[in-house]
């Protein structure tokens, strides 16, 4: 079976994205037999959540989780929006053009949509 799943982050608070980085952790430990395609999606104010200065905390935890194949992906507008240079962004996480398009194009996708 292939699990496809995103979770999407969109408030800048050390819960959710604690909440959303354990959800994906422990999805992963159940889930070692079969093959993943795992999203974490960060729009809106979260966008900073993946750029140097606020990911520190979470660089580590984010490193293994990219190391077993989760993408990580900031919406472009609220970068743009939220002044967040696409330069400062973690090498980790891909900038998508729009993150509220990519989630409907997902949950298409037959990809379970996921709220921490």
């Amino acid at each position: 079976m292939l699990y496809k799943a995103v979770f999407h982050i969109n408030a800048k608070e050390e819960f959710s994205m604690n909440q959303g980085l354990n959800n994906v952790t422990n999805l992963l430990l159940d889930i070692t037999e079969h093959e993943h395609d795992i999203i974490i999606l960060f729009n809106g104010p979260a966008v900073s959540m993946v750029a140097w200065d606020d990911c520190l905390p979470y660089l580590e935890r984010i490193k293994d989780l990219k190391d077993q194949g989760v993408r990580f992906q900031a919406c472009r507008n609220a970068l743009k929006k939220f002044e967040v240079s696409p330069d400062n962004l973690i090498e980790e996480c891909e900038i998508i053009p729009a993150g509220i398009t990519a989630l409907i194009d997902l949950q298409n996708d037959d990809f379970a949509y996921i709220k921490p």
